[in-house]
């Protein structure tokens, strides 16, 4: 194959453009008197740009492949982190758990010391006992049943009490009207 230069085949074009301006001017048609190189390569050279364009206008498939090997330094510390984590998860819900179950035990015997009114040295030592040694599961429960019966039974008198002046209020209300309308007629 033979290598043109593009300059050679630019004043090619340059030429051919002024022959086509001169014969648009005179409208006679001029036979240029040029020699003409091969222009296989030019076919050859124009080819090859058209394959090139449809192969770039080809849609690409790209593929991505993950790989997660214990081998790789990023996935082993990734998966040290997260087992830190996990670690310090657990051991910080662990002691969550016994400080709520302390709060727990604490708001019932402040509750149950509400019920009895008074506190005596006896009922600190059945507390430790109930509570800290010897936690027997169906003994707290009794005592929380009795503390929310107590609870549930002031509720209830309350709610009579609140009852018994709405009452009474609405029937002095009711007695002043009786005398005031008593004393019009």
């Amino acid at each position: 194959m033979k290598n043109i230069d593009v300059n050679e085949i630019y004043t090619l074009f340059e030429e051919i453009r002024e022959l086509v301006k001169a014969g648009n001017t005179n409208n006679t048609a001029s036979q240029p008197e040029i020699e003409l190189p091969d222009l296989s390569a030019i076919n050859e050279l124009s080819y090859k740009l058209d394959e090139t364009i449809k192969e770039i206008r080809k849609p690409v498939k790209t593929e991505y492949h993950h790989i997660f090997s214990i081998a790789s330094g990023k996935v082993f510390f990734g998966v040290i982190a997260i087992s830190i984590v996990l670690l310090i998860s657990l051991f910080v819900i662990y002691h969550q758990r016994k400080e709520i179950i302390t709060y727990r035990d604490n708001d019932l015997k402040y509750r149950y010391i509400r019920v009895q009114g008074k506190v005596i040295s006896e009922d600190f030592s059945i507390f430790d006992s109930l509570f800290y040694f010897n936690r027997d599961g169906k003994k707290i429960k009794e005592l929380r049943k009795y503390v929310e019966a107590f609870e549930e039974n002031v509720k209830q008198r309350a709610r009579i009490i609140e009852q018994e002046e709405r009452l009474k209020a609405e029937k002095e209300r009711l007695e002043k009207e009786s005398n005031t309308s008593r004393k019009s007629k």
